[in-house]
């Protein structure tokens, strides 16, 4: 048996005839995991980072603190606590929905409907200083198979990037329609920010990928929006994209087949 020895040596130098063989490459896979991992980390090392010293600090030092700044803590334990849990749900979601086959509830539902209530809902949640949403959505029916769980988290998804992410946007519209030549429905959610720029686009799907890293983590969000809308559309065998012209604004499309 060969046996593999690392440390300082004495005389001479046996080097076996065997030899490990040469690493494989790096492919796009193994790189792509690493990083998912690395960012993973990354993103929950601030938060628990928060929640650990403001809880040893309460701890240490509670029969010295006013009880304003008791108070202060545990508003930010809890602001870093939910932070977390939106961050393990998103990441849930994705495990579920990049499986081979993931596991969706398909029954028939009235698209527009769903989109409507969904969007009405995220209007009545915003706070007073919310960029204004508006509905462009057909009266009539549309019947789709879809999750309607998964279908309400790529709109919710859709609205809040934009609600949080769109500087300098006055206005948010949610349109949708038939196409007239396929069998597929049509949804964009648009706004009349500053837009992104060109070749940031392709990477806007990237789980964890932000344009401005300190400003989206102040406004919130974990960075799996676009990725999990992305996941949910093609998983109901649609397709998603972006658009943006810089200064004018930027979409987010989606197409899902009808119900045959």
């Amino acid at each position: 048996m060969l046996a593999w020895r690392f440390g300082r040596s004495h005389g001479k130098r046996n080097w076996p005839t065997a030899r490990p063989q040469p690493r494989e490459p790096k492919n796009k896979e193994d790189l792509a995991r690493r990083d998912f991992v690395a960012n993973v980390s990354h993103e929950l090392r601030t938060p628990v980072s928060i929640i650990k010293g403001f809880s040893d600090s309460l701890i240490e030092d509670y029969p010295d603190l006013k009880e304003k700044q008791k108070k202060g803590f545990l508003e930010k334990i809890q602001r870093n606590a939910q932070r977390l849990h939106a961050l393990v749900e998103d990441l849930l979601a994705l495990a579920s929905l990049e499986r081979a086959e993931p596991s969706l509830k398909l029954e028939k539902l009235d698209f527009y409907a769903l989109l409507r209530s969904t969007v009405e809902n995220s209007i009545v949640s915003q706070n007073s200083s919310a960029t204004p949403i508006s509905l462009d959505i057909p009266e009539e029916k549309l019947i789709i198979h879809a999750d309607i769980q998964k279908m309400v988290s790529l709109i919710e998804n859709l609205v809040e990037n934009a609600s949080l992410h769109a500087e300098g946007a006055t206005q948010i519209k949610v349109r949708t329609r038939k196409e007239s030549n396929a069998p597929y429905v049509l949804c964009s959610v648009e706004d009349d920010g500053q837009g992104i720029p060109e070749e940031e686009l392709s990477r806007l799907f990237e789980r964890f990928y932000r344009l401005d890293k300190g400003r989206s983590r102040e406004r919130g969000g974990t960075g799996l929006g676009l990725s999990i809308a992305r996941e949910v559309v093609e998983a109901h065998g649609g397709e998603i994209s972006a658009s943006s012209l810089q200064g004018k604004g930027t979409s987010f499309s989606f197409r899902l087949p009808e119900s045959s």
